[in-house]
């Protein structure tokens, strides 16, 4: 019996050492991804969306997050719709909820931010940002347990705070984000002919990029990607690298190399309002990546241009397809488990939303420019494992 109870003891402590190995003992933890929050509708009958930004579908989200216990949010870009320093402010404010919930929230800018009339006259919102989101700095009380803050401020102290990187979680069982901003900024603005103003592009930040995801001492189990445009989109031709899908394929694959040899398994972007996973090689085919292009929290919707549209210039042939949904308010609930990354997918029940000025359901509605109490459901799960086995 002495003998039985020594093995059993030797079998627990074995199977403890092996499930140890793989999560370090940590609990699972989870964060929240949403995306693009315009209000698009010419009319707000419920005076629940100021400024250009949909209040009233953030606050509905923000309650999913809360509910779900995330540890913070991430938006990807499109916080308001015309970019002033008022605008600005009250998608802070609509923040609120989640700080006193314990959550943080970590957004970025997108194209619409940069978008103030006359152009530059707010600085591209950079001033506004840094005031109403300093936790992008590592500043202030609303880090919520995120660390390691870094921006490439060699580059140009006017990406402090606006491509950012942080970390979150124990040893083991921890992620490092790195968020990246390639808008117009008072020290580098140009048009390009694809309607949007850049500033430092992918090859100027490639060396903080590739510093940042470095496997081999960046200290953290996981690494993801996130910034506003699309690596190739659905319905914007823009994308990444400073033009369209065939721009400066060089930047391209840089890019995607520093991603796959350092592990990265997805890149997060917005700005498509679909939702949308697939598979991304680089021009030179020797890397790929899965990106998700976040559904929208916009009273704005987009649909997919056919893949022989000539502004593709060709290069659909390096997208991969794995899911799709149209019309639809959606966001994101990541699950990091030692070396599982797990992704759920929820959106409203509904789907079929019309945009603009005809939102919800149609121009001229007695429910024009409402938003419904969204039901939302789990519609697709999904993720990966470090460990092979």
């Amino acid at each position: 019996m002495k003998k039985l109870c020594c093995f059993k003891t030797a079998l627990v402590l074995a199977l403890a050492v092996c499930i140890g190995a793989t999560s370090s003992w940590a609990a699972p933890w989870s964060f929240g991804v949403m995306a693009d929050t315009q209000w698009t509708a010419p009319t707000d009958p419920a005076k629940q969306n100021p400024n250009g930004v949909a209040v009233s579908i953030i606050n509905q989200i923000n309650q999913q997050f809360i509910t779900s216990g995330v540890k913070f949010v991430i938006q990807v870009g499109d916080l308001t719709e015309k970019g002033n320093d008022a605008d600005i402010h009250v998608r802070a404010l609509a923040a609120h909820e989640l700080y006193l919930a314990g959550i943080g929230f970590f957004p970025l800018r997108g194209n619409h931010e940069v978008s103030a009339k006359p152009a530059g006259v707010n600085k591209y919102g950079i001033p506004a940002f840094r005031e109403n989101f300093p936790q992008t700095r590592g500043k202030g009380s609303d880090v919520f347990g995120a660390a390691n803050f870094n921006s490439p401020t060699t580059v140009s102290a006017d990406l402090d705070g606006m491509s950012y990187s942080f970390d979150y979680g124990e040893a083991g069982n921890n992620v490092r984000f790195v968020i990246i901003d390639n808008w117009a900024t008072p020290g580098k603005s140009f048009a390009h002919e694809n309607g949007y103003t850049y500033g430092y592009s992918i090859d100027d930040q490639q060396a903080w990029i590739s510093s940042r995801l470095n496997k081999n001492n960046r200290g953290t189990e996981h690494a993801i990607v996130i910034s506003h445009q699309n690596l190739i989109g659905e319905n914007h031709q823009d994308s990444l690298f400073t033009g369209y899908a065939n721009a400066n394929p060089a930047w391209q694959n840089a890019f995607f190399a520093s991603l796959q040899n350092n592990g990265v398994q997805y890149y997060l972007s917005g700005h498509d309002h679909v939702h949308q996973r697939s598979i991304i090689t680089s021009p030179d085919g020797a890397s790929r990546v899965e990106e998700l292009i976040c559904a929208s929290n916009s009273s704005k919707f987009y649909t997919p241009k056919p893949a022989d549209d000539a502004k593709w210039y060709g290069q659909k042939t390096r997208e991969k397809s794995l899911s799709q949904d149209l019309y639809t308010v959606g966001y994101y609930i990541f699950t990091v488990d030692g070396p599982r990354v797990t992704v759920d997918y929820y959106a409203d029940d509904h789907g079929k939303w019309q945009s603009d000025d005809s939102y919800p359901n149609g121009k001229g509605l007695p429910d024009t420019g409402i938003t419904p109490t969204f039901k939302f459901v789990k519609k697709e799960s999904w993720g990966y494992s470090l460990n092979t086995k």
